[in-house]
């Protein structure tokens, strides 16, 4: 029988634990968000389960025993840095920003691998700053809180960058931090898994804990400082007065959007996340109504209706800049 006969979805099978944990997180999130601090406190702390650190270490560290092929015939191969993509690191360089959200959208927050539910790193250092002894997490995986670890959010190249692989929608897959880290730099012929994108994306209700953005805002890594510095200097070269509002232009607000490398990002909404570029169609600021922040767009209703949300549910009744 080849090798390559019968193929896993996964470098690991998820654990029930894993499930148990994200109850317990979506349960803490929404005990902070009615201020029980308390309750949030000992949930976080639930969902530090043990078996689930042990689910996902070593596996993540030490990747060669993923390894099933080292050298299978037909694979691909390594090729020359000149010829790879610019864009290494699809989850941190500002360039592939239009990436991340277009793959968030077409896979919502679920590995495409294994399946689990998986959390941005914003999120969980939002939870981190209000919960800093509930939710540990420093350098050490040994002090990393379980489920932030095993749910960790990640873009990975189905085929490798090194090996060729584009940073683009179309090879970027939505993953968590065992089926990323573990898979490293081996192709899925060397680890014997079978390809995500021949699985159609399953959406399921989880929305990645993005309604606790509302309650911090991590600083902007330094590859993207230059750019909120210079969307700083536009602004103030143009003061708001001045800017001419889009044509058949309507005032929307977006609970939970943040804007970042020229795009205006939202959590999950309906299970999906969406994204819309800044420009001559769009006018967009951060804003906050009734204490929630989010941002204020200026724009025509058919770009919500174009990403299939309603535009009368998202109405700025306060039309103040």
């Amino acid at each position: 029988m080849s090798e390559f006969t019968i193929k896993a979805n996964s470098i690991k099978e998820p654990i029930p634990h894993i499930f148990q944990a994200c109850e317990f997180l979506s349960s803490a999130v929404e005990a902070h968000l009615h201020g029980n601090q308390a309750a949030a406190d000992a949930l976080f702390r639930q969902a530090d389960i043990p078996e689930v650190w042990n689910w996902v270490n070593p596996a993540w560290v030490v990747v060669q025993p993923n390894v099933r092929v080292q050298k299978p015939d037909g694979d691909t191969h390594q090729v020359p840095m000149a010829e790879r993509d610019t864009v290494r690191d699809v989850r941190k360089d500002p360039r592939a920003a239009k990436v991340r959200a277009a793959v968030l959208a077409r896979d919502g927050y679920r590995c495409r691998y294994c399946g689990i539910p998986v959390v941005s790193a914003d999120i969980r250092k939002i939870a981190n700053k209000l919960y800093p002894d509930a939710v540990p997490w420093n350098e050490d995986p040994l002090e990393q809180h379980a489920a932030f670890q095993c749910l960790w959010l990640q873009y990975d190249h189905v085929v490798p960058h090194s090996h060729g692989g584009l940073s683009s929608e179309d090879n970027v897959v939505i993953s968590c931090a065992l089926c990323n880290f573990g898979k490293d730099k081996y192709t899925l012929r060397q680890l014997g898994l079978s390809d995500p994108r021949l699985r159609p994306p399953e959406p399921i209700s989880w929305d990645g804990l993005e309604s606790l953005r509302v309650c911090g805002s991590p600083k902007p890594r330094r590859s993207e400082a230059s750019h909120v510095k210079a969307d700083m200097r536009e602004t103030l070269a143009s003061p708001p007065e001045k800017t001419p509002s889009p044509a058949n232009s309507v005032a929307f607000f977006l609970p939970g959007a943040w804007v970042q490398s020229g795009y205006v990002n939202t959590p999950s909404i309906a299970g999906k996340a969406r994204w819309f570029k800044i420009g001559p169609e769009l006018i967009a600021e951060a804003a906050v109504r009734n204490g929630i922040t989010g941002c204020r767009l200026m724009c025509d209703p058919v770009l919500f209706r174009r990403r299939g949300l309603s535009p009368e549910e998202f109405l700025d009744s306060d039309q103040s800049p």
